[in-house]
Order: structure tokens, then C-alpha cells, then sequence
């Protein structure tokens, strides 16, 4: 069971660095849309390191936002599953249990929510690191 539940954390800790992409291209895409407030927060005195806080920040609540909203849907699933017993085991076997047996752990859960943050944290950092550059040409309006 233990080996078990490993591989099943393995298999989504993969599918979660898949998906994290949809964080990087949103945070790309937000940080090219942006470019003229970037420059007028420059243009304001705001330094580098305020402009890429506030985008590493969008981007960990985002990361927050579905590490928070996944674990609330799993965590309902499987009260849901200890409670109502929704996944049947097959009816023709000789099981002690006649369904799929779920125990909630607080490690477990925790382990879950490190991992999704700390994917977060560079699905964030990427992004912002990159394409944040300190504008060269930075035209003043009325010159």
C-alpha cells in the first residue's frame, strides 16, 4: 500500500509540473500585456526588484489559489468516498471491505501542499526572471 501511494503521488506530482505550464504562459502573457504599466511603474521610481515582487506574487496566488481549491475538492471527495461509499470494490470477490478504503493523513495532505507551493513558487519565479528587463528605450510622452 505504501509503495502504492508513492507511485500514485509520483504520477500527479508529474501531471502537476504539466500543468504548471498553464501558470509560466499566463504570467507570460499577463507580463507582455502589461509592458506600458511596467514602464510607467519605472517610469514612477519603482525598482526592478518592486516590479518582479509584484508579478512572483500574482503568480504564488495563483499557485495558492488551485493548491488551496485542489486539496478543499480532494479532501471532499474523499469524506465523500469514506462516508457514502462511491467506488464500489467488484461485487463477485471475496473482499472484507465492500468498497475502496480512504484514509485521510495530515502528512499526507501537507507533503501535497508543499509540493504544489514549492512548483508554484518557480512556476512564478520563471517567468518573471525572464522577461522582466529594464526597458532601454523608454520614450517620455510629450518628447
Amino acid at each position: 500500500m505504501k509503495s502504492e501511494k508513492w507511485a500514485v503521488f509520483m504520477i500527479l506530482s508529474f501531471i502537476l509540473i504539466i500543468s504548471i505550464f498553464n501558470v509560466i504562459g499566463s504570467l507570460t502573457m499577463l507580463i507582455l500585456e502589461k509592458k506600458k504599466d511596467i514602464n510607467i511603474l519605472r517610469s514612477m521610481g519603482a525598482s526592478e526588484q518592486l516590479i518582479q515582487r509584484i508579478f512572483i506574487l500574482e503568480g504564488i496566488f495563483i499557485s495558492l489559489i488551485g493548491a488551496v481549491g485542489g486539496l478543499i475538492l480532494g479532501l471532499l471527495v474523499c469524506f465523500a468516498q469514506i462516508q457514502f461509499e462511491l467506488i464500489k470494490l467488484n461485487q463477485g470477490g471475496n473482499y472484507i471491505v465492500q468498497s475502496y478504503p480512504i484514509e485521510v493523513q495530515a502528512m499526507d495532505v501537507l507533503s501535497v501542499f508543499l509540493v504544489v507551493a514549492t512548483i508554484g513558487l518557480l512556476a512564478a519565479w520563471l517567468p518573471v526572471r525572464k522577461i522582466i528587463r529594464p526597458a532601454e528605450n523608454v520614450r517620455i510622452v510629450g518628447e
